[in-house]
C-alpha cells in the first residue's frame, strides 16, 4: 500500500507541477489579477495554482476509479467527494477573475455542503471523547456537517496571505488524513489524500517564496473541501474523535488566527471580514522576519499542532490531555517576557471601544470618495476630495507623491512636521499607478493604534478611489491627468454637478 501511495503522490505531483508550468509559460492567469491594498505582493501574480492542484487530483481519481472495484469507490458518497470538490473549485475560480459577493459565495458553499450531506458525507452520530458512548445527531447533524464544510473551506482561504503558507498547512493536513484513512482501512480515502499530497507539493514548487503563482480562491476552496470531506469520510458516519478532532487540532493555528482577527475587528468597529495586516504572518514580517523564515516558523507551529492531531487519533485520544497540558505550558513560555498584562488589555479594549465611532466614520468617508471617483474630471479634483476625507479622519498633514511630483495637505494652526508630538505612517502603493503616501497625526488627539488604523483606512481609500478612476477613464494617473470624454449625457451631467472640496 505504501509503494502504491507513493506512485499516486508522484503522478499527482508531476501533473500538478506540469499544469502550472504550462499555464505560466502561456502567461495565462495574469488577466484581471490586480494588486490590492492589503496584499504583501505589489506585482500582479496569476492565481492558477488551484488549477494545477485540481488537475493533479483528477488524474489520481481517474486512476483510482478504474483500479479499485465497485465496492471501493463507486458509491454516491464517494462521487460526492469529487463532485463537491469540483463545485468548490469552480466557485473559487469564478471569484478569482469575476469577484462575487460574500453572501453569494457563502450561499453556494452552504448548498455544496448540503448536497454533500444528502449524498452521505454526513456527521449524523457523535462519539463522546474517551468513551464508547455515541448518540444520534438528527437535524443537528445537518448543521454540524454544513458548519464543518463551510468553516474549513474559508479557513484555508483566510490564511492564504503569505507565499507557501496555506499550501504547506494543507499538505500537513492531507498527510494526517492519509494516515487516518490507512488506519481506518479506507483505501479510497487514503488514495485521494495521497493524491492531494502530491498535487499540493507540485503547487508548492511554484508557490514557495518567492511565489510565481497563487492558489487563489479556487485552490483554497478545493483544498478546504477535500480536508472536510475526507475527515467526514474517515469518521465512519459519526466517530469524530479521531477523524474530525484530529484535523481540527491540526488546524488550530488558522483557527486561532481567524478567531483573533474577528475579535480584533469587532472590538475596533471594523467589518468582520475586512482584510487587514494583523494576521500572525503579518506580525512576523513586521518584526523583521523574511517571508521565507516566517513561513518556516509557522510550518513548525503547524507541525506541533499536527502532532496533537495524531495524538488525538491514537488510543481514542487518551493521551490528548497530556499533549494539551504540554501545549499550554509552551504557550506560557512563549508569552513570558511579553508586555501582556491585565492593565494593557484594559487599555487596548478602552482605546478600541472609544475609537469605534471614528472608525465607522472613516469607512463611510472611504465609500464616499470611491463613489466620487466616478464623477471626478481630474486627479487634482480627486486629490482635493481626498484632502477633505483626511481632515474629517483627523489626519492633519499628508504628502502624496506620484512619479516625481509631490502634493501636500496641511491644516494651519496645528503642530509642525518637525514636532516630536507626531505619529507618522508611510505607504508605498502600486496599483493602477505607483505612488507614496505619508500621513501625520497628533499624539494629543489620537493614540498610536487609532492613528495606525485610520492611516491604513486612508491609504486604502486613495488606493481604491484611484483604481476606480483608472478603470473608468483608462488614463495613466498623474497630477495633470484628466478624465476621458463622457460616454453619455448622464455621465456628463454628473460631472457638471460635481464640485470638488478645496
Amino acid at each position: 500500500m505504501f509503494f502504491q501511495a507513493l506512485i499516486y503522490s508522484l503522478v499527482s505531483s508531476v501533473i500538478s507541477w506540469l499544469t502550472i508550468y504550462c499555464l505560466l509559460k502561456l502567461k495565462l492567469g495574469f488577466i484581471s489579477v490586480k494588486p490590492q491594498h492589503h496584499h504583501v505582493h505589489a506585482e500582479a501574480i496569476p492565481r492558477i495554482g488551484g488549477v494545477g492542484i485540481a488537475v493533479g487530483l483528477l488524474i489520481t481519481y481517474v486512476i483510482c476509479f478504474f483500479q479499485l472495484n465497485a465496492e471501493d469507490n463507486r458509491t454516491l458518497m464517494h462521487f460526492a467527494v469529487v463532485v463537491g470538490a469540483g463545485g468548490s473549485f469552480l466557485l473559487g475560480f469564478i471569484d478569482d477573475y469575476y469577484p462575487l459577493g460574500a453572501k453569494l459565495k457563502l450561499l453556494v458553499q452552504i448548498l455544496i455542503a448540503i448536497v454533500a450531506y444528502k449524498c452521505g458525507l454526513a456527521v449524523d452520530r457523535i462519539t463522546v471523547p474517551f468513551t464508547n458512548i455515541s448518540a444520534s445527531m438528527g437535524f443537528w447533524g445537518l448543521l454540524l456537517t454544513v458548519g464543518w464544510f463551510v468553516t474549513v473551506m474559508n479557513l484555508i482561504n483566510l490564511i492564504d496571505g503569505l507565499d507557501g503558507l496555506a499550501g504547506g498547512i494543507g499538505l500537513m493536513l492531507m498527510v494526517l488524513l492519509a494516515y487516518l484513512g490507512i488506519k481506518q482501512n479506507f483505501l479510497f480515502s487514503s488514495i485521494l489524500a495521497f493524491g492531494m499530497v502530491g498535487a499540493i507539493i507540485g503547487f508548492l514548487m511554484h508557490n514557495f517564496p518567492p511565489a510565481k503563482c497563487y492558489m487563489g480562491d479556487s485552490g483554497a476552496y478545493f483544498i478546504g473541501f477535500m480536508i472536510a470531506a475526507l475527515s467526514v469520510l474517515n469518521s465512519q458516519k459519526g466517530a469524530i474523535m479521531a477523524a474530525m478532532i484530529g484535523p481540527a487540532l491540526a488546524l488550530s493555528l488558522p483557527i486561532m488566527d481567524v478567531v483573533f482577527a474577528l475579535l480584533r475587528r469587532g472590538v475596533k468597529g471594523l467589518p468582520l471580514f475586512r482584510p487587514d495586516l494583523g494576521h500572525i504572518h503579518h506580525l512576523f514580517v513586521k518584526k523583521g522576519f523574511s517571508r521565507r523564515k516566517t513561513v518556516l516558523i509557522l510550518y513548525a507551529i503547524s507541525l506541533f499542532a499536527l502532532l496533537g492531531g495524531l495524538v488525538a487519533s491514537i488510543e481514542r485520544g487518551r493521551h490528548l490531555p497530556v499533549f494539551l497540558g504540554f501545549a499550554f505550558a509552551v504557550v506560557l513560555l512563549v508569552l513570558r517576557g511579553q508586555n501582556i498584562s491585565t492593565n494593557n488589555l484594559l487599555i487596548f479594549l478602552t482605546d478600541s471601544l472609544q475609537s469605534r465611532r471614528d472608525i465607522r466614520n472613516a469607512l463611510y468617508l472611504k465609500d464616499w470618495l470611491i463613489a466620487e471617483a466616478e464623477r471626478a474630471d481630474s486627479i487634482l479634483n480627486l486629490w482635493s476630495d481626498f484632502r477633505f476625507v483626511l481632515k474629517k479622519m483627523g489626519i492633519f498633514r499628508a504628502e502624496l507623491t506620484i512619479g516625481e511630483e509631490t502634493r501636500e495637505f496641511y491644516i494651519p494652526s496645528t503642530l509642525s512636521k518637525e514636532s516630536q508630538l507626531l505619529w507618522v505612517a508611510t505607504y508605498e502603493i502600486q496599483n493602477s499607478h505607483t505612488c507614496s503616501l505619508t500621513f501625520y497625526g497628533e499624539k494629543d488627539n489620537l493614540s498610536e493604534s487609532q492613528f495606525s488604523l485610520l492611516a491604513d483606512i486612508a491609504a486604502e481609500t486613495w488606493t481604491k478611489a484611484g483604481q476606480k478612476w483608472y478603470e473608468i477613464n483608462n488614463r495613466p494617473i498623474a497630477f495633470d491627468a484628466v478624465a476621458a470624454e463622457a460616454k453619455s449625457y448622464r455621465y456628463q451631467k454628473a460631472r457638471n454637478l460635481y464640485r470638488p472640496t478645496y
